[in-house]
């Protein structure tokens, strides 16, 4: 007998009650592995699924393999990538944590965890991760590009496009730094240089989508514009208007854009009529500050005096101050033309305004101004007001707002207004967009004093906006609504019963 040879049974082990179950199990086993693809055999075909981007084949390859190995690395990861693809956060982070007690030192891992926390809001947690992997890999491209898109997604625009320029100094060509810096140019108001670096990474990767929608936002931002509007305004006290204004925008050159403006306003009482066009300019000054300067004429025509046309000019600067701030100054010259009487008079605004707008997280929205106002009569009117809006759920904001208007009159006879017009109230704004089609509902419900010693009376408004917009910069839009309380630049006095109503017409279109 040779040992290549089994020994055949004894008549003992051949007597086992055992032994032909044994076998028939062994029989079974070896037809279960001939009809069953072998485990071995899931992860290669969840890797070509996933590559050829058929999310629902490659996930299910891995789950099969986790089933039976949970500790898998490389499924776990794909797994907690798909779960990122699909939005499910939360639970693509829960695998990442447990990916890094498997691995803790695996860079890919840590820089595609990194990605998700900035992609769910913790975006200074994102920042840290993304310098860990730099601080052992210091040239490495995603890493670079990461950290430098977490900078400027808090708002950060000006150290995040030094980043991206560093980051293009290890590699020129690398289509993702190229497209991160053209993207925050384009928030930095300069659109002009931001499409050199977007046409270079297109050049590069001809069929990124986000270069290729990146490209067709700044051709947007960069290609002539008209916009025009037709409004009608009117309330219970028969003060009524009808105006009309059209827009006309194209570049300068660089990063200037100019803009030409004309308008006509027609209000009764008294069928008194005003127009009037203006020219502005607007560029970007250092990146960060954006400097507008415009100037025009206006019409005013009357009934019980001769027409006058007084220029009007406009002046302003906007600056960002900081990640989560802006802050803006500027001055208008215009007519006081809201009613028939003020046109009939001829009135002259010379105002200066500042504001500034703070956006501490995604969720978080604060607005507010004060100025003041030179009226050609001789009278003075100062203004101030402020928002906080905090979102609450999906699209739905709340908050408080509060706004005031006073005037400190000369005694002479000119314009009347109230020595103050007070609003304080409760906000909520809610925006839905569906496709090409939104909607967008603003209201308040609050309290205002018409002036110093009156009774504070019950305020609200309403006022709903629905929009169908095409292409990246086109879009038709009707806006309505309705208050009791009247706009506070007019100073018109609502008296007990006061309703104000408009409905106005927009359309957007890039030529």
């Amino acid at each position: 007998m040779t040992a290549a040879t089994p020994a055949p049974l004894t008549v003992r082990e051949a007597r086992k009650p055992w032994a032909p179950a044994r076998t028939l199990a062994h029989v079974l086993a070896v037809a279960v592995l001939a009809l069953t693809p072998p485990l071995v055999a899931q992860l290669p075909q969840g890797e070509r699924a996933f590559r050829r981007g058929d999310r629902a084949a490659a996930r299910a390859a891995y789950e099969r393999v986790l089933a039976t190995d949970s500790l898998n690395v490389t499924a776990l990861y794909r797994v907690a990538v798909l779960d990122s693809w699909d939005g499910e956060l939360d639970r693509s982070l829960g695998r990442f944590a447990r990916l890094r007690r498997l691995a803790p030192g695996d860079q890919d891992i840590m820089v595609s965890q990194a990605t998700v926390l900035a992609w769910a809001g913790r975006r200074r947690a994102a920042e840290a991760l993304f310098d860990s992997v730099l601080a052992r890999s210091p040239q490495r491209a995603d890493a670079l590009a990461g950290r430098a898109r977490v900078v400027a997604w808090q708002h950060d625009l000006g150290r995040a496009e030094e980043l991206w320029r560093a980051a293009l100094e290890l590699h020129p060509d690398d289509p993702e730094l190229l497209i991160g810096l053209a993207q925050t140019l384009y928030w930095r108001g300069r659109p002009g240089l931001a499409r050199a670096f977007a046409a270079r990474a297109r050049s590069l990767a001809p069929r990124d989508p986000v270069a290729l929608e990146l490209d067709r936002s700044l051709r947007a931002a960069l290609r002539p514009q008209l916009e025009t509007s037709v409004d009608g305004v009117g309330d219970s006290e028969g003060n009524d208007f009808v105006a009309q204004e059209a827009t006309y925008t194209a570049s300068l050159g660089g990063d200037r854009r100019g803009t030409v403006w004309g308008g006509w306003r027609r209000v009764s009482p008294g069928d008194a009529t005003s127009y009037g066009a203006s020219g502005e300019v607007v560029t970007a000054v250092g990146g960060d500050v954006v400097v507008h300067a415009g100037m025009g004429v206006r019409r005013l025509v009357g009934h019980t005096r001769p027409p006058t046309t007084p220029l009007t000019a406009r002046l302003g600067l906007s600056l960002r101050l900081a990640r989560y701030a802006t802050a803006r100054i500027g001055y208008e010259r215009a007519p006081f033309d809201e009613t028939a009487a003020l046109i009939d008079s001829g009135f002259v605004i010379d105002a200066l305004e500042t504001g500034v707008d703070l956006s501490p997280s995604p969720d978080w929205s604060i607005t507010g101004s004060a100025g003041g106002a030179w009226l050609s009569d001789g009278n003075r009117r100062y203004t101030g007001s402020a928002t906080v809006l905090a979102r609450v759920l999906p699209g739905l904001q709340l908050g408080p707002a509060g706004r005031i208007l006073a005037y400190h009159p000369n005694h002479a006879p000119g314009y009347f207004a109230p020595d103050r017009f007070s609003v304080l109230e409760a906000q909520l704004a809610y925006a839905l967009q569906r496709a090409r089609w939104g909607v967008r509902a603003e209201g308040g419900l609050g309290s205002l004093q018409v002036a110093r010693g009156e009774q504070w009376q019950t305020e609200w408004h309403l006022q709903l906006t629905l929009s169908r917009g095409w292409g990246p910069d086109n879009e038709l839009a009707v806006v309505g609504s309705i208050t009791n309380s009247a706009a506070p630049t007019t100073g018109i006095v609502p008296l007990p019963g006061y309703r104000g109503h408009s409905l106005g017409l927009r359309f957007q279109q890039g030529l």
